[in-house]
Formats: C-alpha cells, structure tokens, sequence
C-alpha cells in the first residue's frame, strides 16, 4: 500500500468524534517486526504476512496524560481513578477503527479486525516498545479483497433497539437468533475456512467463551495489564 494511501486512512480515521482522542495507530511496515506479530497470531499468520497493510490501534492514555500536564492542573489521570476517561480510550479507539475502516472499503480494500493484541497485551507491549498508560487493542489489516461475504445474521431490531425503558430479552428471540446464526455460518463454512477447525458454529463460540482453566489464567493476566495500564476504577 503506497504511504499516502495509508496516510489517508488514517486521517480519514482520526476525523472521528472523539473525546481526547486518546488512541495511537502503529502502522506495521517492518518486515521483521511483521515476522513477530504474526508469530503471535497463530492461525492467522498468512493474513498477516499478505495484508498490503497493518495498524496497531492502542489505547493511549500516556499521551492524553502529558496533554493535560501542560494545562497546569490537578487533572482526572493524576488520579488512581479515571473511569471516564479509560471508557472513552476504548471508546475513541473503536470511533477510529470503524472510520479506517469505512475509508478503507471506499478505496476498493477489504479489511478484518484481530484481537491478539488485547489477549496479549504484555508481547505487544513488548514488541512495540508501549509505554505505560499505553494499551494494544487490536490489529488492523487491510488489503485487497478474496471475498464477497454475504451478510451474516444480526439478532432482531426489536431486540436491540428500544424506547424509554429497558426490556429483557425474550429467550425464544435468541433461541431463534442461535439458529438463523448456526444455519448461516454453516453454509459458510465459516468455523473450517477462517478458523481451521472442523466444528459447527455454535460449539465454536462455546469453545471461545468457556470458562476454563486456560481461560481463567489468560483473563487474570490481562486483566492485571489493564489495571497497570488503562482501566482505573
């Protein structure tokens, strides 16, 4: 990808409404450094190494704290606490990430999302040298297009989308949300094209929400990471 294209994105990106704009990209260009992440991105690793292009999207709170030490004040991220302020990392990260994305699909690419740099936060930290206050969210890839995919179920309006009060969700609805989700990602073939793994859709989300052993250590540290480095509450 020629660097003004990418420059594009990104400012398409950064013209998101934000509330500090407390968020860093690290486009990824090091051949080497690419080795290493996708060493990290087990299954992943070939979508890695063919994306024309690939952006670390941090969410960055060191930066946003130097910002507020110029004003001279006793500012919230002086604080052992700044809820607000963690949220809105997050927040604002997402806000960027959607607009790269859109700008991304308007120039013709396709793009996916990877979460390795919030289940490993501590290698990636490592990796691209993050400073404290400094948190990997996710990986950016975005490339030429091999698909058309076709759109995949989303749970019904009626249950998303209210007006003046909260209602609990009928179980029926996402019974039959499970199902129309099953029966679509099935014809897809999605678990054994994008995954690997040769398993219906539904048990492969158990597999990705089991509450485990293994699931328990990985939580316990990156939770440990986020407390030391973003989430103040």
């Amino acid at each position: 990808m020629p660097d003004e294209v990418a420059e594009l994105i990104v400012e398409a990106g950064v013209r998101a409404p934000t509330y500090l704009q407390s968020y860093t990209i690290i486009q990824v260009k090091d051949e080497e450094l690419r080795k290493k992440v996708a060493e990290l991105c087990e299954g992943q690793d070939e979508l890695i190494k063919n994306a024309a292009a690939i952006f670390l999207i941090c969410a960055d709170l060191n930066r946003t704290r130097k910002m507020l030490d110029l004003l001279g004040h006793g500012h919230v991220l002086k604080s052992d606490k700044h809820p607000i302020e963690s949220i809105f990392a997050v927040f604002d990260s997402g806000l960027l990430a959607e607009n790269m994305m859109i700008a991304a699909e308007a120039l013709g690419y396709g793009s996916t999302i990877l979460d390795y740099p919030l289940v490993y936060p501590r290698d990636f930290a490592r990796i691209f040298q993050l400073p404290k206050g400094v948190t990997p969210l996710i990986l950016l890839c975005i490339g030429e297009k091999g698909e058309a995919p076709p759109l995949r179920p989303r749970l019904p309006l009626h249950v998303v989308f209210q007006v003046d009060k909260y209602q609990e969700s009928a179980e029926s609805d996402l019974e039959e949300y499970l199902r129309e989700l099953e029966k679509a990602m099935e014809g897809e073939n999605y678990v054994k094209k994008y995954v690997g793994l040769d398993m219906k859709y539904l048990e492969y989300l158990k597999l990705k929400t089991a509450l485990d052993e293994t699931s328990k250590k990985l939580y316990d540290a990156v939770e440990k990471f986020l407390k030391e480095n973003l989430m103040k509450f």
